[in-house]
């Protein structure tokens, strides 16, 4: 093995470190982005785990330093395969945007045995060969299963040339496989440098990829309200404008308009903190009557909206009224006092025509205000001119 050899594994070890940073880095600003610090810590035992096993274990079998060499080589295999399972449950968690399963887990954390397996073999540098090759092979094909899921525009580029760059290092791992269960694994200086390259593309794409995931949810976070997680104004008119371009001539469109109840009673009796207990759990409710089609959004304070489209929306006031039970019957638990009545006054507009939203929601107001006049805990339907009692 030559001094230039083994000078590049230990610099691909410094950039394995400066990468975990980086991702670290990342994965704090980007918050809810699933895997990407994972990702750099697995990177890194890797590529220490690999440097020990193809480059120090090697280089002290040269020097006859047999036992210190075997127990480099386990190490170093060990390290590696731990790097390589944490990798692919980084990807699994980053393409599926969740944690991993309980058997994903238990899947990953039989590749940890392959080592102990090999130790057991008695060839130490073929036998830790082998099992990083096969552990290498298996990071390769989760990454294959997992990126081809992410199809859409802007990642589908960088997840393409990660599928690419998998094939790439299939080829090389699996020749590498074959040799050290032949009795021949060697590591090879003539394509250790595609095999860094691949690694640092891989690495890169992973950076655009978790930048590309945190400008979405930057994005989302713009169009959400902070404390209901409901849509905002903007996010309500972004999410609308699709659905009705996807409508046909003469469609209906239907919007509900609700307020809470003396809500500024309720903020100042007992604070608002409890005020705002109140808005999240109303809209707890009401996520729990509506579609996942339907648009739900706080227009601001205690005043929500939701925007129904297509044939659903002829049952509009149908749905005030289960809404506005489902809000009747909630109870607030601590630290809301006991007995603390929540109720919603409710408006209806419906429209065969499909006006547009900014109309709808007038006459949806003007029933709105007349069920707070007209005793509150109410859902009124605008019909023609004039609001009426649902």
């Amino acid at each position: 093995m030559t001094t230039d050899f083994y000078h590049l594994l230990l610099s691909d070890c410094v950039l394995a470190l400066i990468l975990l940073g980086l991702f670290a880095y990342v994965a704090r600003v980007a918050r809810g982005v699933h895997g990407i610090a994972s990702w750099g810590v697995g990177h890194y035992l890797f590529s220490l785990g690999a440097a020990m096993l193809d480059g120090s274990a090697q280089a002290l079998d040269r020097q006859a330093a047999g036992d210190f060499s075997a127990a480099i080589a386990a190490a170093g295999s060990a390290m590696a395969c731990a790097g390589l399972a944490v990798m692919a449950g980084a990807v699994i968690k980053f393409a599926g945007r969740r944690s991993l399963h309980a058997h994903e887990r238990a899947l990953l954390a039989l590749l940890l045995l392959l080592p102990l397996a090999a130790w057991l073999h008695g060839d130490p540098l073929r036998s830790q060969g082998a099992a990083m090759s096969a552990v290498e092979l298996v990071l390769l094909g989760v990454m294959l299963f997992q990126l081809r899921r992410l199809d859409t525009p802007p990642a589908r580029l960088p997840a393409r040339l990660m599928l690419a760059g998998s094939l790439v290092l299939g080829a090389l791992y699996g020749r590498d496989l074959v040799h050290a269960l032949g009795g021949h694994y060697g590591a090879n200086e003539a394509w250790v440098n595609i095999d860094l390259s691949m690694w640092f593309l891989f690495n890169f794409c992973m950076l655009m990829l978790a930048s590309f995931r945190a400008a979405e949810a930057l994005q989302a976070s713009a169009m959400e309200d902070p404390l209901t997680g409901t849509l905002n104004r903007r996010g309500l008119y972004a999410r609308l404008e699709p659905q009705l371009q996807q409508l046909d001539r003469g469609a209906s469109m239907a919007v509900i308009a609700l307020d809470v109840d003396h809500f500024k009673r309720i903020n100042d009796g007992h604070g608002h903190d409890i005020g705002d207990l109140v808005l999240q759990r109303l809209s707890e409710a009401v996520r729990a009557c509506i579609r996942e089609t339907d648009l739900f959004a706080r227009m601001g304070g205690e005043e929500f909206l939701v925007v129904l489209t297509g044939p659903e929306s002829c049952g509009a006031a149908q749905l005030a009224e289960r809404i506005r039970g489902a809000v009747e019957d909630m109870r607030m638990a601590a630290p809301a006092p006991d007995g603390l009545l929540v109720t919603a006054s409710f408006g209806v507009c419906l429209d065969t025509a499909a006006a547009d939203l900014a109309e709808l929601q007038r006459r949806a107001d003007e029933a709105l205000y007349a069920a707070k006049r007209g005793g509150r805990n109410r859902v009124v339907l605008h019909a023609g001119e004039q609001p009426a009692m649902a």
